[in-house]
Parts: C-alpha cells; structure tokens; sequence
C-alpha cells in the first residue's frame, strides 16, 4: 500500500478543522518506513486561470501540479484505469508531510489504495514539486534524491 507513487484515500483527523475524506500521495519512503506524502485539493490552487494537466504555469517556474479530470493517470488496484472527477492540484505549500508510516496511520480511518500513478505522473509530479519556489528546503532534499536515483536506473 505504501509504494511511491500510490494515491491512498481515506477519513484523515486534522484535528482543529476536524475529519476529511482526502487523497494523499506517496512521494518517498525510506528503509526506516518514514514517508513523505501530499494531500491534494479540489480548490483553484493552479496559480493559473486555465490549467493544464501537469505543471502550471510551467516547467520553467510551476507553482502547481494539476491532475485535469478525467484525464487516466494511473492504474487501480484491479488494474482498470483512475482518474479523478474533478481537477485535482497539488501545491508545494499545502500538505506535505513526512512522518512514519505509525504516525500516517494513527490520524487515518478507512484508508485504502485507489490507485499506483503512472511512472511518467510520478515523476513529472516530483520534478514540479522539486523546481518550485514555494517547496520548503527541507522536502527539497527528498525530491533532489528521487529525481537522482531515478537518473542513475536510467
């Protein structure tokens, strides 16, 4: 369930503004099970007035990553495509956390696996996320070395 690139869905606790049904990405995970993940939103966070699937603006200086409904960008555990209903972004300033898998469960109920992104989402995602201005020095390290590892398979 915890392979990088999964889209995980279930009820999370934020605690003050209470219990959420929310999609959460695995970004990284390491050999201790510590994992860095995002949550995405259904609000107009592209930092744009039409997105486009991928990287808004763009590639150049993104400040989102959108997923465009309907658009396949994966596949379901049953192997049939998934796409989201609406469009979908994730922004480098709302959601990313990296704590042990423990900790991610503990603040989840009903979670599942909806989804195992393409490679190419996957890797587009973290190079947004990577080449973006608002990401905070201390996830950029994770991204840097994903992006790496992925070059030295290559």
């Amino acid at each position: 369930m915890y392979q990088i690139g999964a889209i995980l869905h279930g009820l999370f606790d934020f605690y003050s503004q209470g219990k959420k049904t929310k999609y959460a990405i695995i970004l990284y995970k390491d050999k201790n099970d510590f994992i860095l993940t995002t949550f995405t939103t259904s609000q107009a966070r592209s930092g744009t007035e039409n997105p486009l699937h991928g990287a808004n603006p763009s590639k150049a200086d993104p400040k989102s990553y959108v997923f465009k409904a309907k658009v396949e960008i994966g596949l379901k555990p049953d192997g049939k495509p998934f796409w989201f209903n609406k469009d979908t972004t994730i922004v480098p300033d709302y959601g990313l956390s990296l704590k042990s898998i423990d900790e991610f469960n503990a603040k989840v109920e009903h979670l599942e696996k909806v989804c195992q992104l393409h490679p190419t989402e996957y890797i587009e995602l973290v190079y947004v996320l990577y080449k973006s201005r608002k990401t905070s020095l201390q996830y950029k390290v994770y991204f840097s070395k994903i992006l790496e590892d992925l070059h030295s398979i290559e």
